[in-house]
């Protein structure tokens, strides 16, 4: 089964490069390690995700059949213009927020209520809910006259579970065309250890489940989303959602808890079962772009949710990992063809060892990371604490001066590195390193094993691969050339076959 989750991803993947021409076959050595080799039968499995017979990556069907995400058709309706109910686009002016919610209850399914272009002040909250602006229908769109044109200006300044736009089981609903933002003024998050910051709404839009059903068929598009605490756009225990061309920007908090996530994917802590109505799935995260200036993660998926796709994306800076499967049994997504540019940590990381109330470790198996443009970070790739069965294939990962590996993996069973292009770095950078994961707080502890390292292409860096730790490990056909030092180091005791 494992091998035909393997084949069926490579048959979905558009493979970027071609090995060409002389191909140096890597040649073990031994070299005397200042920690020595690592002695270890401690790789520990995961819990494994009760994934139904779910079997290949991304945006398909138990089948393996690829299919289309459903996003709604245009709107088929009325126009109901919100300054019609009373609302004022000058700035500084009384409650807007009524007035839209009067439109919004005026509309029914197939209108859109429109925002002309202007500033909307939300002072005030939906009466039968305290915590958010604008509460959204089903079949009813909310659109404006432009990202840069039409402004929702909230009010909401760290309530709890605050919310300037809520969708609760909704469906069929498009959300376009302006910006939200908030009143806070104070400064921007900045110091990932910091939990005591923050201001403004919890959540930009918050998307999520009522009485079990998720929402569905919603597309979030062409919104700016800034002077949020939390999340920008969250979407928990939904399917079919679709985020695209929106630019977040600006948390005021990127502190531990969960502050300051540009984009949030999650499932529920307890939700374990495929064929629940809620089962988050099939989300589509696309040609989105993030200011990582003050973002704790750019992207975030967390806790079991499956089958989602998070591609095209632009990112420049984040404190923490940029792309994060948060190490909560996230599984069989696939990450394809972003952009991450000078993060403080990892381009894209699998497994996490943070979390408070739900201690993160491994993210669940069959995820594929593919074809993304990964520059300046920390490491291009990292995957930990007995994350499985992870293919990484085809990135190219371009170091920076403080980056430290292309690709880093400790105690991840099962990992693929294929057909990787690799360059650039200063000393101390490895292109591939392998490692023990030493774990957190007693979880994910263990070395990698069963990994295959095969037709990577690694030129011009300071050394190549490193393997401080690992079993069953295989290498094939990589292309080295180019190198300032250690084309292979391998500790003591560690075969490699090849």
């Amino acid at each position: 089964m494992k091998e035909s989750v393997r084949n069926s991803r490579r048959g979905l993947a558009n493979s970027w490069w071609v090995v060409l021409g002389l191909v140096v076959l890597l040649t073990a050595c031994t070299v005397e390690e200042s920690d020595g080799p690592v002695e270890s039968d401690k790789a520990v499995e995961p819990a494994p995700s009760e994934r139904g017979d779910w079997q290949a990556p991304g945006l398909v069907d138990r089948s393996t059949k690829p299919i289309e995400v459903p996003t709604p058709g245009p709107a088929t309706g009325r126009t109901l213009d919100v300054t019609h109910f009373g609302a004022d686009p000058d700035p500084d002016s009384r409650d807007d927020a009524a007035a839209i919610r009067a439109a919004l209850d005026a509309a029914v399914p197939g209108d859109e209520v429109l925002l002309p272009a202007g500033t909307y002040d939300l002072r005030s909250t939906d009466p039968a809910d305290e915590s958010a602006n604008i509460v959204l229908r089903s079949g009813v769109d909310l659109r404006g006259e432009g990202q840069e044109s039409t402004v929702l200006l909230t009010s909401l300044d760290s309530e709890n579970d605050s919310r300037v736009i809520r969708g609760s089981g909704v469906h069929d609903v498009i959300v376009a065309d302006f910006t939200i933002t908030s009143r806070h003024e104070g400064p921007l998050g900045d110091d990932p250890d910091d939990g005591d910051a923050g201001g403004g709404p919890m959540y930009g839009i918050h998307l999520g489940a009522h009485e079990g059903q998720g929402s569905s068929r919603v597309l979030v598009e062409n919104l700016g989303i800034r002077r949020f605490e939390r999340h920008g756009i969250s979407v928990k225990a939904s399917r079919e959602v679709t985020l695209s061309g929106n630019y977040v920007s600006e948390a005021t908090a990127v502190g531990p808890g969960g502050q300051g996530y540009g984009i949030a994917i999650e499932g529920s802590a307890d939700q374990h079962d495929p064929d629940a109505a809620n089962d988050s799935r099939h989300n589509v995260v696309i040609g989105n772009t993030f200011d990582g200036r003050h973002l704790r993660h750019a992207i975030l998926l967390q806790f079991p949710t499956h089958n989602n796709l998070v591609a095209e994306n632009t990112i420049v800076g984040s404190h923490l990992d940029a792309i994060d499967l948060h190490g909560e049994g996230e599984y069989l997504n696939e990450v394809r063809e972003n952009t991450v540019i000078s993060g403080h940590r990892a381009g894209i990381a699998l497994g996490n060892s943070g979390g408070s109330k739900n201690k993160h470790d491994a993210s669940g198996p069959g995820n594929w990371v593919h074809s993304n443009d990964l520059v300046g970070n920390r490491q291009g790739v990292l995957v930990i604490l007995g994350t499985p069965d992870t293919l990484i294939e085809g990135n190219r990962i371009t170091a920076g001066v403080d980056s430290e590996a292309g690709i880093e993996v400790r105690n991840a069973p099962g990992t693929e590195l294929h057909g990787n292009h690799i360059t650039g770095g200063t000393d101390g950078f490895w292109a591939i390193r392998l490692s023990e994961d030493r774990g957190t707080d007693g979880r994910g502890t263990g070395i990698p094993s069963g990994i295959k390292i095969e037709y990577n292409v690694i030129r011009q860096v300071v050394n190549g691969i490193r393997i401080d730790a690992g079993e069953d490990l295989s290498m094939v056909e990589n292309v080295v050339d180019g190198i300032d030092g250690a084309e292979l180091k391998v500790a003591d005791g560690i075969e490699v076959s090849r």
